[in-house]
């Protein structure tokens, strides 16, 4: 039996088309968009192990209110733990409201400042910092501007 070139290009062009059609839209889609190109813009979010500013340049604090203890009196210390926390909850009842610091366990580094609204009223809820399931395990310094000042402070 003999083949000729004619009958052999149509049956090539059957087979591919039946190929071609068995494809996933799904890989030729992925396919066609690998070959475009990507623009990434020049304001992006940073992660969170970038630094904000690039090495060797300190930068300008452009904060409204930078942060500071000054005025304050420390009304209660958690010590930092042997075995880390599994949580915390501080809040604050009176007026004046709350400043919260979290530090390491010797105090060496910048603590972490969390202010907490005052409540309505003294003896009322106020604002909270509920950090159940957050693992601590530096210390933490309860401050208020008002030596009086009712908090409620309890680390697990």
């Amino acid at each position: 039996m003999t083949i000729f070139p004619r009958h052999r290009r149509a049956a090539m062009s059957v087979a591919a088309l039946a190929v071609g059609t068995s494809l996933s839209p799904c890989l030729i889609d992925s396919a066609a968009a690998q070959g475009k190109s990507v623009e990434v813009s020049a304001y992006r979010q940073l992660g969170a192990s970038e630094m904000m500013a690039s090495p060797g340049q300190n930068g300008g604090d452009y904060s409204a209110n930078a942060p500071s203890l000054a005025g304050l009196t420390l009304l209660a210390t958690i010590s930092a733990p042997a075995a880390s926390r599994l949580g915390y909850l501080i809040q604050a009842q009176c007026t004046e409201g709350l400043t919260v610091a979290l530090d390491d366990a010797a105090g060496a580094l910048a603590p972490t400042l969390v202010v907490l609204q005052g409540a309505g009223s003294n003896g009322d809820q106020g604002g909270s910092l509920n950090m159940a399931g957050m693992p601590h395990t530096g210390r933490i310094r309860i401050y208020s501007s008002s030596a009086s000042c009712q908090m409620a402070a309890r680390a697990w």
